[in-house]
């Protein structure tokens, strides 16, 4: 099984089993195959606690293990990770995690980490869907970074935003399309998280 690019969690387990330290490094070490003598001596650890870290996420598909033959009595195995990178998607806190609809202010922090987590984990399923079919979640992505002048040039993108925004949505959005596909789009904003390594002296604008 060749890595993905990305595995967003969805499973508390395996949350669980990733977020572990011993195992959270062993993840970090494998980005390239290594076997359990090489990762015991990395990590200054017996190489039969190694194992059984491994296993488990083994167990978990976190990790991937690739046989190269025996030497002598024991096979001998390099694993490795089956992502790339890892995200954690808020479903797996269950009832305590976020939820848009029970947050009142559409402008706040909780409701942007909302929305936001929602894309996770509808990505998330979406992405197992695709991978069944062996096929590719088709989705799109718009980023920049704008500097106001002033607040009443934020509050003034943001309307203008709106608009923009709204009149798209009307012009190509046809509920009743027999073969059409509904995307879910949503734009957002906050105050841009300095560089540390640009400008370390730097504090975060929160007003």
């Amino acid at each position: 099984m060749g890595a993905r690019h990305l595995d967003i969690i969805d499973d508390p387990a395996r949350a669980r089993t990733a977020l572990q330290p011993i195992r959270l490094r062993l993840l970090d070490l494998l980005e390239q195959p290594q076997s359990a003598p090489q990762l015991a001596k990395a990590m200054g650890m017996p190489r039969q606690r190694v194992l059984y870290h491994l296993r488990t996420l083994e167990a978990q598909r976190l990790v991937e293990a690739q046989e190269h033959g025996a030497v002598g009595r024991r096979i001998d195995r390099s694993y490795v990770r089956t992502a790339t990178s890892y995200a954690i998607a808020p479903k797996t806190l269950g009832g305590v995690a976020v939820d848009a609809r029970t947050v009142a202010d559409a402008f706040s922090s909780a409701y942007l980490s909302a929305v936001a987590g929602r894309a996770l984990n509808d990505l998330a399923a979406l992405g197992r869907a695709a991978a069944a079919r062996g096929k590719r979640v088709p989705t799109l992505t718009l980023e920049t970074d704008v500097r106001f002048a002033t607040p009443a040039d934020q509050r003034r993108f943001a309307d203008e935003l709106t608009t923009a925004l709204t009149t798209l949505a009307a012009k190509y959005h046809h509920p009743d399309a027999p073969q059409g596909r509904t995307f879910r789009v949503f734009a957002c904003g906050y105050p841009a998280v300095p560089s540390r390594q640009a400008s370390p002296n730097a504090d975060m604008e929160t007003t």
